[in-house]
C-alpha cells in the first residue's frame, strides 16, 4: 500500500533521516520504533509531506510528490500527531469536519446555481464524520463543545478526524502518550478493527508492551538509519538493537 524509498531529510548540517526504505500494506500493522532522536518522528513527517524531504513515495501504486501535504492527503495518507490538535472554540463534530475540506460549490455561485449540490456534499461530509466519531466511542458528543472533553477523548477525537478523511494510510505519532492502561488497550483495539478494515498503519510509540501486542512487524531506527526491522519478538534479540536501547556493547 505504501512505500517509501530512500528517504532523506537534512537540518542545516544535519541528517535527520538518512535514505531510509519503508513499505507497509494494507491490512499490515507496522511500529517505528528508536531511542530518542533516532528520526522516528521526522520520517513520519517526511512521509506526510510535512517537511522537505528527498527520495520517492507511492501510495497504492500511485507516485506521490514529497514535500507537498496537499499531495500526501489527496493520496489517501493521514496523520496523527503527538500532541492532540484540537480547536477549543469548535464543537467536536465541526473537529472531525476539518478533516475533509470541500472549497467545491461555495460562494456565490455554490449560493445561488448549486444549492442541492452543496447540501448532499455537506450532508456526505458530515455523515462521514459521524461515522468516524461511532467507530472511536464519541458519537454522543458530536455536538458539545470539544474543550469539555478528557485528555483521552481528544486523543480519540483526533484519530477520528483521520478516519473520517478515509485514507488508505493511516501515521500515528506516540498516540498512546498520556492515556491510563484502559484508555491504551481501547486504543489498541480500535487500531486492530482500522487495519483490519484495510488501511495500512504506522504507529511510532515508547510504549513497547503496546506496540509488541499491536504490530505485525518493527522497523527499527537509530541516527536516522535503519538498523533492524521484523516480526517483534526477533527485533528485540538484535544485538544491534539492545546496544543501541542500552547505550552498551552486548556480546558477540
Amino acid at each position: 500500500m505504501l512505500r517509501a524509498e530512500r528517504i532523506t531529510v537534512d537540518f542545516g548540517g544535519v541528517r535527520a533521516v538518512a535514505g531510509v526504505d519503508l513499505e507497509v500494506g494494507a491490512k499490515e500493522m507496522l511500529g517505528l520504533v528508536g531511542p530518542n532522536g533516532s528520526g522516528k518522528t521526522t520520517l513520519l513527517n517526511a512521509v506526510c509531506g510535512v517537511v522537505t524531504a528527498r527520495g520517492a513515495l507511492t501510495v497504492d501504486g500511485q507516485r506521490v510528490r514529497l514535500s507537498r501535504p496537499a499531495a500526501t492527503r489527496a493520496a489517501g495518507i493521514a496523520r496523527v500527531f503527538q500532541a492532540p490538535q484540537i480547536f477549543d472554540e469548535l464543537s467536536c463534530l465541526e473537529n472531525v469536519l476539518l478533516s475533509s475540506p470541500d472549497g467545491r460549490l461555495v460562494g456565490l455561485v455554490g449560493a445561488v446555481a448549486a444549492r442541492p449540490a452543496m447540501h448532499r456534499r455537506e450532508r456526505r461530509r458530515e455523515e462521514a464524520a459521524l461515522r468516524a466519531m461511532t467507530t472511536v466511542g464519541l458519537a454522543e458528543f458530536a455536538h458539545t463543545s470539544s474543550k469539555t472533553l478528557s485528555y483521552g477523548q481528544r486523543r480519540l477525537l483526533e484519530l477520528a478526524r483521520a478516519l473520517a478523511a478515509e485514507p488508505k494510510v493511516l501515521l500515528l505519532d506516540e498516540p498512546s502518550a498520556g492515556l491510563n492502561d484502559a484508555e491504551t488497550a481501547q486504543l489498541a483495539q480500535l487500531l486492530r478493527e482500522t487495519r483490519d478494515a484495510g488501511l495500512a498503519v504506522v504507529v511510532v510509540d515508547h510504549k513497547i508492551d503496546f506496540l509488541d501486542s499491536l504490530c505485525d512487524r518493527l522497523v527499527v531506527l537509530e541516527l536516522g538509519k535503519v538498523i533492524a526491522q521484523g516480526p517483534p519478538d526477533e527485533v528485540w534479540r538484535h544485538q544491534q538493537v539492545i546496544n543501541a536501547y542500552l547505550g552498551v556493547a552486548g556480546n558477540a
